[in-house]
């Protein structure tokens, strides 16, 4: 699919098969001193996805250039290489609604949220009812997915809970999150909270209550969480976080996002790298053709 991935190399015998493959990236050294990176976004299209029998996501490749002076960042995406990824798999009619991409062991890896399908390329807020009040928290339970696809259920209710009260949005209020990174250099966790509200959950008005922050922890959740805003000027709050990834080479200190616009039925989709102190490199730049990229992942 992206370019710069390949398949898994043949594993040998012994601990040489228990090794997990490392993450390769795509990097070009520039003549300026600036350096282009290798860009794959994917899209999750709701109801929109189904197409005839199947279901289809659309991936995206891209090119994100850093400037020599690390305070400028360009990105130019090559729509006319956007692949469709079909399946025949579906939930209730739903399918192919692809919220993230990760590589793991040598695979390019997408969740497929409506399914619950972990997809090879070659979660949401706890659930309220209508006036708002919580039905389960279920969706506060994540996911741990062995190498050998062994799951486990972790319950992290009490850390989204510490979380929501600590940056400011206790009950009523809520935090709801898509986009979660670790971060294996700064041993952090690091969240970019979808949607953000200090009064009780209401369909209408969640749609503007986009949030502007990230929230980094510590990696056994003990201590206190550091609440960061993003410095981004303006603000815009129908817009919130989707889906990010950290650039390569930035010690994990730049992070390059997908925010996601559902107002009524209008559907846009938004890219903007800061650093992890909120200082914003590139300011929102919209992605056209209507479609709702909601994964991202340097190849």
């Amino acid at each position: 699919m992206g370019r710069g991935y390949s398949a898994p190399a043949e594993k040998g015998k012994g601990k040489e098969k228990d090794k997990i493959i490392p993450r390769t990236i795509d990097k070009k050294v520039n003549i300026d001193g600036s350096k282009t990176y290798q860009l794959l976004a994917i899209t999750d299209m709701d109801k929109s996805a189904k197409a005839g029998d199947k279901w289809r996501a659309v991936a995206r490749p891209g090119e994100l250039t850093i400037f020599p002076d690390g305070k400028r960042v360009e990105i130019k995406w090559e729509k006319y290489l956007d692949t469709n990824i079909t399946s025949g798999f579906n939930y209730k009619g739903r399918g192919m609604e692809l919220s993230d991409i990760s590589e793991y062991d040598g695979r390019l890896l997408s969740p497929d949220d409506k399914t619950g399908m972990l997809y090879e390329l070659r979660g949401e807020e706890e659930y309220r009812n209508d006036k708002g009040d919580v039905v389960t928290e279920d969706p506060m339970w994540v996911k741990k997915i062995s190498r050998k696809g062994v799951v486990t259920s972790l319950d992290w209710r009490n850390i989204f809970r510490s979380m929501r009260k600590q940056a400011g949005y206790d009950t009523p209020g809520y935090l709801t999150h898509e986009a979660v990174q670790w971060s294996d250099i700064k041993k952090k966790w690091f969240f970019l909270p979808r949607k953000a509200s200090e009064t009780r959950y209401n369909e209408t008005i969640d749609e503007t209550k986009g949030a502007n922050l990230l929230i980094i922890g510590s990696e056994d959740f003990k201590e206190k969480f550091e609440v960061v805003k993003i410095k981004a000027e303006p603000q815009h709050p129908d817009r919130g976080f989707s889906a990010f990834d950290f650039l390569p080479d930035s010690n994990d200190e730049i992070i390059v996002a997908l925010r996601s616009k559902e107002v009524k039925k209008t559907t846009e989709s938004y890219i903007t790298v800061f650093k992890t102190d909120g200082t914003v490199l590139l300011e929102d730049q919209k992605l056209d053709d209507g479609l709702k990229f909601e994964g991202i992942y340097f190849v």
